[in-house]
């Protein structure tokens, strides 16, 4: 009987140390500097996807932010529409907020979504580069992944020219391997794995969320904000990242 309490006191641990890594809010903090022909202010980028059931605080954010770019998955079947509205406002408080969509997005009613997203003057990167700071030569370009365009990828960087900075944001980073010629980005953003989620040391059903830095480009594949399914997480803490970028000049 003592045995079998003891391994009752353990489970009954691991889920209550589970559940709260699975509302955690670890901050990442990198400076990244980006190949650049014309140079540009540093500025701090908000990186947060993965959101689901969350709740976001307004002070989840105490530090200077200039953009915020929603990785996709802001939301899922059956959470209620109030709750988008408040986390959009807490974060738009904070900076411009740009967003591309993930596979749970349009469970929800997608005409609504888009009512709060030009209530809080959001914008949606589906399929389409944006100006970052009325700089001609950085771009930020979304790819709408789950919508399956034919013309997506190249519909998302027809303003992109060779000489541009360009930071690229899909939910899934599956669409990395698809930015090679004729098209190119320097920071490369996605989520959609939750880092697994769930893993026993080094085993997971994906890899762990990181920052790789490649010859021609960074790549940053994050564990997300918020869960799924299970509200659980073991090996792959809930997370978003604060970059800092700045120019290198080439």
């Amino acid at each position: 009987m003592k045995y079998l309490m003891r391994i009752g006191f353990v489970a009954l641990s691991m889920l209550l140390y589970m559940a709260r890594n699975a509302v955690s809010e670890n901050l990442i903090k990198k400076t990244i500097k980006l190949p650049a022909t014309r140079a540009f202010e540093p500025f701090n980028l908000l990186f947060i996807a993965d959101i689901h059931r969350r709740n976001i605080k307004v002070d989840l954010i105490n530090f200077p932010v200039d953009i915020i770019v929603i990785g996709g998955d802001l939301v899922e079947k059956g959470v209620p529409l109030e709750r988008v509205a408040n986390n959009i406002k807490n974060l738009r408080s904070h900076a411009p907020v740009y967003f591309v969509w993930g596979n749970n997005d349009r469970e929800v009613d997608e005409e609504a979504l888009r009512k709060i997203f030009k209530q809080y003057d959001v914008i949606v990167l589906d399929d389409k580069s944006v100006l970052l700071f009325n700089n001609p030569q950085l771009k930020l370009v979304g790819l709408d992944h789950f919508a399956y365009k034919p013309d997506g990828l190249k519909n998302a960087f027809s303003e992109v020219k060779e000489q541009d900075t360009v930071v690229f944001v899909s939910h899934t980073p599956v669409d990395f391997w698809k930015i090679k010629a004729p098209y190119s980005a320097d920071l490369l953003l996605a989520g959609h794995t939750h880092g697994g989620q769930i893993r026993v040391g080094p085993f997971g059903m994906f890899k762990k969320g990181a920052i790789k830095y490649k010859n021609d480009r960074i790549e940053l594949i994050t564990n997300g904000f918020g869960t799924t399914t299970l509200h659980l997480r073991l090996g792959a803490p809930a997370e978003y990242h604060l970059l800092t970028i700045a120019p290198k000049r080439i």
